[in-house]
């Protein structure tokens, strides 16, 4: 017995399948939003704290608790170090000590007072504050109150207050200097000082 052969089948239409699928706009900003966020992220290094482990050879310090004395100081604390520093006594100076030679014969011995040499008499009426030395002169070449002399910061100095015959200092291998009135003239041990005819040794 033959069997008839069935009728061949329609062929059955198959939607054609998008090969990309297509983002609605919401999913598309989305993804957009999510893909700036983890650029920044990365960017700034935030999210995940990343840990570095230290190198075998690397010492970590310990916290002591003690003040790090290479601390940058604040303002306050310069100012209030230099005023320690201002505030801390010094040691005392000795008094200067001068002996004054004079070729006639007399020696005086002077502090850091200022005085006045000449031959005017000491009298009650002269400031305590001020050494005059009276000098005997025969020649009478020196003045009543020939110089003024005084001690600065240890240095000896002279002063010629206008007189007629002059003031004249001379250090140890320098040439005489004639000395200006009421000009001050600072000298080292061993200088000369001639008061008209009169002179001293600076010791």
């Amino acid at each position: 017995m033959v069997r008839p052969k069935p009728a061949p089948a329609e062929p059955i239409a198959v939607p054609e399948v998008a090969t990309e699928l297509e983002e609605t706009p919401a999913e598309e900003e989305a993804d957009t939003l999510s893909r700036a966020t983890g650029w920044l992220r990365r960017s700034l290094n935030l999210g995940k704290k990343i840990e570095v482990e230290p190198e075998a050879h690397t010492q970590v310090p310990v916290d002591s608790g003690e003040d790090d004395p290479t601390q940058a100081m604040s303002l306050f604390d310069i100012e209030e170090a230099e005023r320690v520093a201002t505030e801390k006594p010094r040691a005392k100076r000795a008094p200067a000590r001068f002996v004054l030679k004079f070729a006639h014969g007399p020696q005086i011995t002077v502090g850091e007072m200022s005085g006045i040499i000449g031959v005017k008499p000491v009298s009650d009426s002269d400031s305590p504050e001020i050494h005059r030395i009276c000098l005997d002169d025969d020649t009478d070449t020196v003045a009543p109150d020939h110089v003024e002399f005084g001690v600065k910061n240890g240095v000896f100095w002279v002063k010629d207050l206008k007189t007629v015959n002059g003031t004249v200092v001379e250090e140890s291998g320098a040439r005489p200097l004639q000395c200006i009135p009421h000009d001050t003239y600072s000298l080292v041990r061993g200088s000369t000082v001639t008061l008209g005819s009169l002179s001293f040794t600076l010791h």
